[in-house]
């Protein structure tokens, strides 16, 4: 894993210090300073903020990578210090770890967020963020949460799944998931959408984008 690391100090004596603890677990770790020097860096997998006692200036250099397109939805996670956590908001990060840190924890942190945050499909398992999606069961599932969802439901979320990022309009949505057969207006595609959004929860927009005066599509990210 290729973690970019922003912190006041790159100490890899420290013996609790997110370098030291990233270095242990055979990451390839590429630090720079809360003036985020970022020239000929290679785009990593993982974001780290050092940030310690010092959250908000974590949080705005988080806000900053996160204005890079190539870093937008770069999973992300800060450390915090035990006196900071009363007042911790998470600030755009994905998650946190508390200071000390100790190297198994962040290993699963890390594992734990490559896997909600990432996307994939194949012939029976399709996943996108907290989706979930076992084709040969036909289950739907958003982290632990099994949905409850019609035939039609189920196939109109596959096909938006297996097409993340691109954009239907009512009638491709129709001829591809209900088929040639189906005679039917295109007020029933907007229909299943509403469902959908109210199964899946989170927001209606999270995972199922309108595209104004267009149609649909599974948001990319």
């Amino acid at each position: 894993m290729n973690v970019l690391l922003v912190t006041l100090a790159v100490d890899f004596d420290e013996v609790d210090s997110p370098a030291r603890a990233l270095a242990e677990l055979g990451c390839r770790v590429t630090a720079v300073g809360f003036d985020l020097d970022l020239d000929g860096r290679a785009a990593p997998t993982a974001i780290v903020i050092d940030a310690r006692d010092r959250l908000e200036s974590g949080y705005a250099c988080l806000k900053r990578l996160r204005e890079r397109p190539e870093l937008a939805t770069t999973p992300s996670l800060v450390v915090v210090s035990t006196a900071r956590l009363p007042g911790l908001a998470f600030g755009g990060a994905d998650d946190f770890i508390l200071h000390p840190i100790f190297p198994a924890e962040l290993y699963a942190r890390l594992r734990q967020l490559d896997w909600r945050l990432s996307a994939f499909y194949g012939e029976e398992l399709v996943k996108a963020g907290d989706l979930v999606l076992d084709l040969a069961g036909r289950e739907a599932r958003v982290r632990d949460r099994r949905l409850t969802l019609t035939r039609q439901e189920f196939n109109l979320l596959k096909f938006l799944a297996q097409h993340r990022g691109k954009v239907f309009t009512r009638e491709q949505l129709l001829a591809k998931v209900w088929g040639p057969r189906y005679f039917g207006g295109t007020r029933t595609v907007d229909i299943h959408v509403r469902r959908l959004r109210a199964k899946l929860g989170a927001g209606p927009d999270r995972l199922i984008a309108t595209v104004r005066n267009v149609g649909y599509k599974m948001a990319p990210g």
